[in-house]
């Protein structure tokens, strides 16, 4: 029976099967699977230029006096001092018996110095991708929501969902596919697998049919706004982190073991208006 790949799997193997370090049987079955998945082939032309783009990267060198700092951090920890090993020549680390450990150790400390390096570009030029995106995204949203959201969808796997079935997508019950207060119709839901872990995305829209967005996630997601500032607010007991987002506003704040952030928001009136509603909505569950 012909092998199949789901995308969670395509995903997780795109770094072996790039390098063509993958078994024969599960090569093709990734391929046959990008050839259909247009997200899983966009992920792979993604990693490609990433991989590009690190390999013009330069290579870390070690800090100055690296070697120095070891030698008197080692000497130090045997009881000797470092003027009385300098006057040792048999016993240098070139030349005695802790060569081969000394080596190893400094070793260890480049490679280490190196791999934080290329992991920080990665990191950065990850947070940039999406950063890209979801400008794009704030700036679509005001005028044209459907647009905004076939963006998402288009650049990361999305699932349609409700009240009812959000649970076996996410594990939870979101808060934001449960309604909000009155003024708001609910356009639509979708789980959608982002970076750094999925997040349910709700759409709704004022009675101007100006539109508002929801996102309930785990953690926080400054990379979601790039280099714009963020400043600290209090509603009620509620933190808010507030962004300006030029003819809108953003805010994202912790509602229990989760973060919700808000997307569209008019003024800091409507995000207190939320915060609000939506902690007094976890009180009610709570008693």
């Amino acid at each position: 029976m012909k092998r199949k790949m789901d995308c969670s799997e395509v995903r997780d193997r795109l770094s072996e099967f790039f390098d063509g370090e993958m078994p024969e049987e599960s090569q093709m079955a990734m391929a046959d699977h990008l050839a259909d998945c247009e997200s899983c082939a966009q992920e792979l032309t993604e990693f490609h230029d990433l991989s590009q783009i690190t390999a013009t990267l330069d290579h870390p060198l070690p800090p100055p006096g690296l070697w120095d700092s070891l030698e008197a951090q080692l000497a130090v920890a045997d009881g000797v001092s470092a003027e009385s090993l300098a006057a040792a020549a048999p016993y240098r680390w070139t030349t005695g018996p802790f060569v081969p450990w000394v080596l190893a150790l400094a070793a260890s400390v480049v490679f280490a110095i190196g791999w934080f390096g290329y992991q920080s570009n990665l990191t950065m030029l990850g947070n940039l991708s999406i950063a890209t995106v979801f400008d794009q995204y704030f700036d679509t949203l005001h005028h044209d929501p459907v647009a905004a959201q076939q963006l998402l969808l288009a650049e990361y796997d999305g699932q349609p969902i409700d009240a009812e079935n959000a649970v076996h997508f996410v594990g939870y019950h979101p808060a934001i596919t449960a309604g909000m207060p009155e003024g708001y119709a609910h356009y639509s839901c979708n789980v959608i697998k982002l970076p750094h872990g999925d997040a349910v995305h709700c759409q709704y829209l004022r009675p101007d049919g100006s539109a508002l967005a929801l996102f309930e996630h785990d953690g926080e997601r400054p990379a979601w706004f790039g280099d714009r500032p963020a400043t600290e607010a209090i509603h009620g007991d509620t933190k808010v982190k507030v962004v300006d987002l030029d003819k809108r506003v953003a805010a994202t704040w912790r509602q229990g073991d989760r973060h919700i952030t808000v997307v569209g928001a008019h003024d800091a009136n409507e995000i207190g208006q939320l915060t609000g509603w939506f902690g007094e909505r976890a009180s009610l569950l709570d008693e």
